[in-house]
């Protein structure tokens, strides 16, 4: 048996040896004529760029020189960066045949050959695991750029260095934040997350594994913006794949959900996709109780801006009210919002639209929220003691007014929470239950039948019903109004547990319901198995599957490519399995599979 392919430890860096200098087999002459040229075609471009730029306004978020496809190419090629996010009027065909026809005429006079490409193909690209288009940017040279390019470019150059160094160990290389939104300025920080496998480390401890790779990654970034000449910081968020799962089961960051939600994966190894996708689904939430850890965080932060003038007094100070405003906001039913939208939906949803809250408050953190933005661009420097104390005041202020409304929220919550606890715990119940019985369930009989149908003949662990115990009281102490947040959180994890048992258990009477309703058969190709429904039968043969329909005669229909998923959706319709075939339907399959066809038991 082939042994299994070691992973390689990291290494230290190594020096990098000094680049050559550019066109080393050519004389000065020739040089200083290229140099000339590059300088002519700079112009050139620039030229086109400004035009293009007071054609379309803000769409034209780049312009860049493209390598000359051929030795000796007179036209100049040149990549357009378009920001097509909001446009609805037209497809995404038509609206770059159209930039193209326009931008084509403007560059003609120049032999200018505009490659334009929208930035929704560039980002979707990137989420079907096709780089070309960034390998594409990361050899351009931009002549107009409004902080796209450059974090294409740098971003690239510094994901080719860490996966030719560390490629056993990257999971996903994301890219983030406002510059791949188009949404950046000139202070804007290029964001990347970098997720690391460490399932299968054996010579050093996993922190030291991160810290070893973190170190030689950020010598990299600063060596990707010297070969790039991008000035804007790369900013690098390093996760081991251990510890990001369990923030994943348990966090209510919004920086979490931010990375996948607005994530743009530059390299993936199939492992952020999915976890995009299941965010998309709804599938991926905090806990209650996270969300609540996340609502208390903000006492911590108050006390601590007690302490400190300068920092604290800007940036604890800005999470005091922040963390409860996110919490707030949570709680209502909003996926964790980013720092930038939580002042908006504060506004919004609460004091505009459900009027639970006064302007005040929200012009508190809204003013905090500036105030913490110019502290991080070093706009301010120093705070007196006077604003200081004004500062914390309104926190407090802010603090305990919003502490009264997030128990508003909570209250309305539990009341939401626990029915939809009970209503899907009862609903899996009844579809176990309608396995073992044709007899309706009813709330007063439910715990009965369970025990009587499904513990007592040994389908379900005696543990199992536990569960629905605890959640049948909790649901009647809810009525009485005498649970409490501990006791609906237990009957949530508890519920949750319950019900992926009882689907399992379900899916496993279906399985091998439809198993012993299978006919196999046996032909020159192999062996097929067919399900027989009233209305037609599918063929699973092991490199496809295929379907017929029944004819009124009894014999089949023309044979159809097919997939898994329309046998569920079969089964979904209420498909009815049978395992009877009739002579004709038989003759069919024989004149498909082959006459040599065999019935197997």
């Amino acid at each position: 048996m082939a042994k299994k392919a070691k992973k390689q430890e990291p290494e230290a860096p190594q020096a990098v040896p000094p680049e050559g200098m550019p066109y080393p087999e050519l004389t000065e002459e020739e040089k200083k004529e290229i140099e000339k040229k590059m300088k002519e075609i700079k112009k050139k471009v620039e030229k086109f760029s400004k035009s293009a730029r007071e054609k379309f306004e803000n769409y034209i978020l780049g312009v860049s020189i493209l390598p000359p496809e051929k030795k000796g190419q007179k036209e100049i090629n040149v990549l357009v960066l378009v920001d097509d996010s909001d446009s609805k009027r037209m497809t995404k065909a038509e609206l770059r045949d159209k930039l193209s026809a326009i931008l084509t005429e403007l560059g003609k006079k120049d032999e200018i050959v505009p490659n334009v490409l929208l930035s929704t193909e560039l980002w979707q690209s990137c989420f079907d695991g096709n780089y070309e288009h960034l390998q594409t940017i990361a050899i351009s040279q931009p002549v107009f750029d409004k902080g796209v390019l450059d974090a294409v470019r740098v971003s690239e150059v510094h994901k080719q260095m860490v996966l030719k160094k560390f490629d056993k160990y990257i999971v996903s290389y994301v890219a983030c934040g406002a510059l791949f939104r188009g949404e950046g300025n000139e202070k804007s920080d290029i964001d990347v997350f970098i997720v690391i496998d460490d399932t299968d480390v054996k010579k050093m401890t996993r922190m030291e594994l991160r810290d070893r790779l973190m170190s030689i990654i950020y010598q990299m970034a600063f060596e990707a913006g010297a070969i790039t000449g991008v000035k804007r910081q790369l900013h690098i968020q390093t996760y081991l794949l251990t510890d990001f799962w369990e923030i994943l089961k348990d966090s209510a960051s919004p920086v979490i959900f931010t990375f996948l939600r607005d994530g743009i994966p530059f390299y993936d190894r199939g492992i952020y996709m999915p976890w995009k996708h299941l965010l998309d689904m709804g599938r991926i939430k905090p806990s209650r109780e996270a969300i609540r850890k996340f609502n208390t965080s903000g006492d911590h932060f108050f006390d601590t801006a007690k302490r400190k003038l300068l920092q604290i007094g800007v940036e604890d100070a800005y999470y005091a009210v922040l963390n409860p405003s996110q919490a707030a906001l949570m709680m209502k039913g909003f996926n964790p919002p980013t720092h930038r939208e939580t002042g908006r939906l504060m506004r919004e949803v609460f004091v505009q639209k459900e009027k639970l809250l006064e302007p005040k408050y929200a012009d508190i953190l809204e003013e905090m929220i500036g105030l913490f933005k110019k502290w991080e661009y070093a706009e301010v420097k120093e705070l007196s003691g006077k604003e200081v104390d004004e500062i914390m005041k309104k926190c407090e202020l802010f603090r305990k007014r919003v502490e009264k409304l997030f128990k508003q929220i909570e209250t309305q919550a539990d009341k939401e929470t626990m029915l939809i606890i009970y209503d899907q715990t009862i609903a899996a119940v009844r579809e176990a239950l309608a396995i073992e019985s044709d007899k309706e369930v009813k709330d007063a009989t439910v715990l009965k039948m369970f025990q009587e149908k499904l513990v007592d003949s040994g389908k379900i662990p005696e543990a199992i019903f536990r569960k629905l115990e605890i959640v049948m009281k909790a649901k009647k102490d809810f009525d009485s109004n005498k649970i409490t947040q501990s006791e609906i959180d237990t009957a949530e994890r508890e519920s949750r547990l319950l019900i992926r048992i009882l689907l399992e258990f379900v899916q496993r009477h279906k399985m091998k319901d439809v198993e012993r309703k299978t006919v196999r058969v046996k032909h020159k190709e192999g062996v097929a198995e067919i399900i027989v429904l009233e209305k037609g039968l599918f063929i699973i043969s092991p490199d496809k599957i295929e379907k017929a329909a029944f004819k009124s005669d009894g014999s089949l229909g023309p044979v159809k490519e097919s997939t898994r998923e329309e046998i569920d959706a079969a089964f979904e319709e209420g498909g009815k399995v049978i395992a009877t075939l009739s002579s004709k339907a038989l003759e069919n399959l024989k004149e498909h599979l082959g006459s040599d066809l065999e019935l197997m038991v």
